[in-house]
């Protein structure tokens, strides 16, 4: 068999890879890009090698999260992204999306300890959070809109073209996350929310924009990012009026956001109405819309996953990419970002050794699974009258 046709055997069917289909070329009104871990781009020639294809936009898994890029006090460790950006210049990838800037979690240990040990003379526990964050964000965003760089597109922008600024914070009830993580409340609570309280994302998107103006980086764009749109009206209509709340606030006569993460980690019982009423009440704000971290689980089924399950995860693919395209205007498409490149990398794959899931588009060896063609066709083909 030539080398150019891939051989994929999945459920009892068998997939030539086309390799004119390749996601990055889909579609050119909707930037797909990928998730990565900035560690298998060094080690795993095979991942590398498929990430510079299939992709033109990168997100760093976890390389740009707090814990990652501040692990002391004051120390900023940015050499963990140098791959990352190393690829994106040299595979002419379109942009990095910045994640996350702000979140309740991946927070390093000092960070933590501010919440309960001994204060700076004179200063209070808000105005210490409050520092904190401040000098991260714009020590963090100066720092890759750094005019010196070499990590810049053609036109001599920065590579990194947007960030997620604040990360999770409502719960499924739409409330602000407010226990400690070590709590029965779901997923845990925000340490900025309890010190700072909610006007902290306010000013986290504040500080990210004045940042960018002062260094000239005026196409930078800001997202809030999230979960859950696609299962609770509550969180949904929290997202909604938030946001709405944070347009009206302007440096230089910009919006200090511009746009809504919807991370859609779905599975195959997710309603598509609800995909297409989230969709259309985000659109509604008349933000850019970012799906920004998709990926579809089989509900943990266990092997051998059956037939009739894949089934479903293959059309939700297609459903969503078909969705996005026509409830979202090209003006307002961030792009689709998957979760993870294939379900060797995927943090749904494995409960210790067993694997329980395959929520990717690539198998576990990196291979193209049904799911990539039907997600490729969602992107690619007309859109039929019944979505």
């Amino acid at each position: 068999m030539k080398a150019s046709l891939i051989l994929l055997a999945l459920a009892g069917s068998i997939y030539l890879g086309d390799t004119e289909k390749i996601l990055q070329t889909a579609n050119k009104n909707v930037i797909t890009g990928a998730a990565v871990n900035v560690k298998l781009l060094t080690e795993n020639e095979l991942y590398r090698k498929l990430v510079e294809k299939e992709y033109n936009s990168l997100t760093p898994e976890n390389a740009m999260k707090m814990a990652s890029l501040q692990p002391r006090e004051g120390s900023f460790e940015f050499s963990n992204t140098a791959a990352l950006e190393d690829l994106a210049l040299n595979a002419g990838k379109k942009r990095i999306h910045g994640h996350t800037l702000i979140w309740y979690r991946s927070l390093p240990q000092w960070v933590k300890n501010w919440e309960t040990q001994a204060l700076p003379s004179g200063m209070t526990r808000a105005q210490k959070m409050d520092s904190v964050m401040s000098v991260h964000i714009r020590t963090v965003i100066s720092h890759y809109d750094n005019p010196l760089s070499i990590y810049k597109d053609d036109l001599g922008k920065p590579l990194l073209k947007s960030w997620d600024v604040v990360n999770e914070a409502f719960d499924d009830n739409g409330n602000y996350r407010a226990l400690p993580e070590a709590s029965n409340q779901e997923n845990g609570g925000s340490i900025w929310y309890r010190t700072i309280g909610k006007s902290y994302i306010k000013k986290a998107f504040t500080y990210a924009r004045t940042t960018a103006e002062k260094n000239g980086d005026t196409g930078l764009k800001l997202f809030y990012n999230d979960y859950g749109h696609d299962y609770s009206v509550k969180k949904l209509d929290s997202i909604y009026k938030m946001v709405m709340a944070l347009k009206q606030v302007k440096v230089n006569g910009k919006p200090i956001i511009d746009g809504i993460g919807m991370q859609f980690h779905i599975n195959i019982n997710t309603s598509v109405e609800n995909i297409k009423n989230a969709l259309i009440k985000m659109k509604s704000t008349g933000l850019l819309i970012h799906i920004s971290e998709l990926d579809i689980s089989l509900n943990k089924a266990g092997l051998p996953f059956p037939t009739e399950i894949l089934a479903i995860q293959k059309q939700k693919y297609k459903d969503v990419a078909m969705l996005y395209r026509k409830y979202v205007p090209a003006n307002q498409r961030w792009g689709i970002t998957l979760w993870n490149v294939g379900d060797q990398d995927s943090w749904l794959t494995y409960k210790g050794s067993d694997q329980v899931d395959a929520a990717c588009l690539f198998d576990l060896n990196y291979q193209r699974k049904p799911a990539f063609f039907n997600f490729y066709d969602g992107l690619k083909l007309d859109i039929p009258a019944g979505y």
